[in-house]
């Protein structure tokens, strides 16, 4: 009997079969499988080789062409940031398709296989750049964001006092961790800068120095300057990318440190012979002490990658006894420093973290056993629906993350093994045979970030699920490349697929923005109430200012969350916070009478002045706190009233400071102290007694 084989439409397959049988053949049609076609959807049995370009590799190509069109498109940004602040309705909106028109374009080139290594590297440099310059835009003259105050005190403690651990109230942890200060301040010693000018020249070389390393290490693990170029693109729609990781804080330097500690560990894994390699493993090594010393959450990240590259350096096949000795004692060192730096400092980060993630797991565990969320999506703490296109662009911008997730995720780990177009999953034997084991746990770090989407439902969590989306991207970045370069794009020479890719990477870039900054992304035209960046302005600083003139510095003042930071840094005053001192002052503030309690507790913290804004009896706050954040703060739903604010007037033992129609200053200094009992009348001839001045009196 004579076997047929054939592939034909369905009436055809019938038509020739009853032909077939009627000349006594078998007929055997081959069918399209779907499981084989769901195998190369997501890279189970091969992988494109088309992962690199045929151009010159010494070609800049079409990058200054780019570099023109991203200042043009910072001159829009910049035009929409005044207009913001001039109140006109197009200017958020304007803002971000000036960010997409940045990185669109040079996006689209990246992507494409034409292009040369030398002319990828220079459009990263390009964007990041440009990037950075949209930060300048928004804040161009000060600091304007939350956790910059922050550090910027401490900077202020180092330069005044010439030394370091002085108490921080806004952020006791902050003075432990000086690594982003102390190059402020020896920049502003030699130079003769602002802090504020120096910090931007450290924020600039911290990001140009992260995207570099970036693309070095992604070329090193994945040997294609195509994947790594397109990894850079990706994580550049981190959440915390934009913005968050260019605000003057010890996050900022430390995600370039750790980017370098990777970067050294891979370069001393090609060094050849067992002590060419030493000198880049010492630099590993005081590499990793310093980043224990800038930042520890980052620090603990940095932890755990070299701890898992070390169990799968020795897992893998292949791998030499040198190489997973040394992989082992860079993992103990990265284990010690960080433990023995917190042990030194004397172990802040337990009662400030912990706390954090307590109330963010409490949460999410709430949220899998009613399927109801605590925090409404797209709202503010004010009630105030997102614009419909942010809601969308950020759904689409998650659900793109996503699909390149699913069709990377088991590619990447073909990518990485030793037989590029082999299954992964048969024989067994070839489970072990991978080329860099950093690769294959960044690949598996990504499963961390559908975790970090969970946290952002919560209000607790929200910050923990930003945290953990931002170091998630360093693995979620290189896994979205490779399935963008080997299945999405692979060796397409035409423009029309790489344009809608990089469309694509644009709406992941511009929805990690929204998400983490949303409407706020500019300065507005008036005050806000408790909304960080938009409450920064000159009447809140010029009081500030006007507190050191008068008073003095090293004052103890109990304030709002704003005011506290304006206090903190312009002032140079000492604010109360439950951070230092376990105790809400805020409570006090808002009460409606000044009861023995309240008095009790102004007392006890050693609060000389109060600070009241009567701002924030016009709106809610922006943030959800007006103070710290306690659970009196949090049960607001109509704003303070003005009443509360002011009940210091009716005291006989305060006196009112300070007054400029909005700001008040109360002298609390002499509550709880004994009154002076009146003198006796005076004999003739007998000298008046001079009782000096009292705590708190300007007189």
């Amino acid at each position: 009997m004579t076997v047929v084989e054939g592939r034909t439409s369905q009436d055809q397959q019938k038509a020739y079969q009853d032909g077939a049988y009627r000349h006594g053949y078998t007929v055997r049609v081959s069918i399209p499988r779907i499981d084989l076609w769901i195998a190369a959807f997501l890279g189970l049995r091969r992988q494109d080789s088309a992962v690199g370009g045929v151009a010159d590799p010494s070609s800049l190509g079409m990058s200054p062409v780019f570099a023109f069109l991203c200042s043009c498109a910072l001159i829009v940004a910049a035009l929409a940031a005044n207009a913001s602040r001039l109140g006109e309705g197009w200017a958020v909106p304007t803002f971000y398709c000036a960010i997409a028109a940045i990185f669109l374009p040079a996006a689209a080139r990246i992507i494409h296989p034409g292009a040369s290594r030398l002319e990828r590297l220079a459009l990263i440099v390009i964007v990041t750049s440009a990037l950075f310059v949209v930060r300048l835009i928004r804040a161009p003259v000060a600091f304007i964001d939350h956790d910059e105050f922050l550090h910027w005190a401490t900077v202020n403690d180092i330069l005044e006092a010439g030394r370091l651990f002085l108490p921080n109230p806004l952020l006791p942890v902050s003075p432990l961790y000086p690594g982003l200060e102390l190059i402020t301040s020896a920049l502003v010693n030699l130079s003769g800068l602002s802090v504020f000018a120096a910090g931007l020249i450290v924020l600039a070389a911290a990001r140009m120095m992260l995207m570099l390393t970036l693309f070095l290490l992604f070329e090193k693990i994945t040997g294609s300057a195509r994947i790594a170029s397109i990894a850079c693109l990706i994580y550049m729609g981190s959440s915390t990318f934009l913005l968050f990781d260019v605000h003057y804080s010890y996050e900022s330097l430390a995600i370039p440190m750790l980017a370098a500690v990777l970067l050294a560990s891979e370069s001393r894994r090609l060094e050849r012979g067992d002590t060419a390699g030493w000198p880049t493993f010492v630099a590993t090594m005081v590499l990793i002490v310093a980043l224990a010393a800038t930042h520890h959450l980052t620090s603990y990240f940095c932890t755990s990658l070299l701890c898992g590259t070390a169990v799968m350096e020795c897992l893998r096949q292949g791998a030499s006894a040198m190489q997973r000795r040394q992989a082992i004692l860079l993992a103990s060192i990265a284990v010690i420093a960080p433990v023995a730096w917190s042990k030194i400092v004397g172990n802040p980060t337990g009662s400030y973290i912990l706390p954090v993630l307590a109330g963010g797991i409490h949460e999410v565990a709430q949220l899998v056993s009613s399927s109801t969320s605590t925090r409404k999506l797209f709202v503010s703490d004010t009630g105030a629906l997102a614009p419909a296109w942010q809601r969308y662009l950020t759904m689409a911008g998650v659900a793109l993350i996503c699909l390149g997730l699913l069709t990377g995720f088991l590619r990447s780990l073909v990518f990485n093994g030793q037989h590029r177009n082999a299954s992964i999953l048969w024989p067994p034997t070839r489970w072990r045979l991978w080329r860099s084991s950093l690769l294959q746990i960044l690949i598996l770090v990504t499963l961390a970030y559908p975790l970090s989407i969970i946290f952002r439902l919560t209000r607790s969590g929200w910050e923990i699920g930003n945290r953990i989306g931002s170091l998630s991207f360093l693995g979620v970045a290189i896994v979205v490349a490779v399935a963008v370069a080997a299945f999405w794009h692979g060796a397409s020479r035409g423009w029309l697929r790489a344009t809608a890719l990089a469309a694509a990477a644009t709406t992941v870039l511009i929805a990690g923005v929204i998400s983490s900054e949303g409407p706020r992304i500019l300065v507005p035209a008036g005050y806000e109430v408790s909304a960080d960046s938009s409450s920064i302005e000159p009447m809140g600083i010029s009081a500030a200012r006007w507190t050191r003139e008068w008073l003095g510095g090293e004052q103890h003042f109990a304030t709002d969350r704003i005011n506290r930071l304006l206090l903190s840094t312009y002032g140079r005053q000492k604010v109360s916070t439950t951070l230092e001192s376990g105790q809400d002052t805020g409570i006090a503030i808002t009460a409606a009478d000044l009861g023995p309690m309240e008095r009790k507790l102004l007392i006890d913290s050693g609060v000389g002045f109060v600070m009241v804004d009567l701002r924030m009896t016009t709106g809610l706050p922006g943030v959800g706190v007006y103070f710290d954040g306690g659970a009196q703060d949090r049960n607001h739903t109509v704003p303070l009233q003005s009443s509360s604010l002011l009940k210091f007037n009716s005291e006989p033992d305060i006196d009112r400071t300070f007054d400029n129609g909005f700001m008040v200053i109360f002298d609390v200094g002499r509550l709880g102290k004994t009154r002076q009992p009146a003198a006796p009348p005076r004999r003739t001839g007998e000298p008046v007694q001079s009782l000096g001045r009292q705590d708190g009196d300007l007189r």
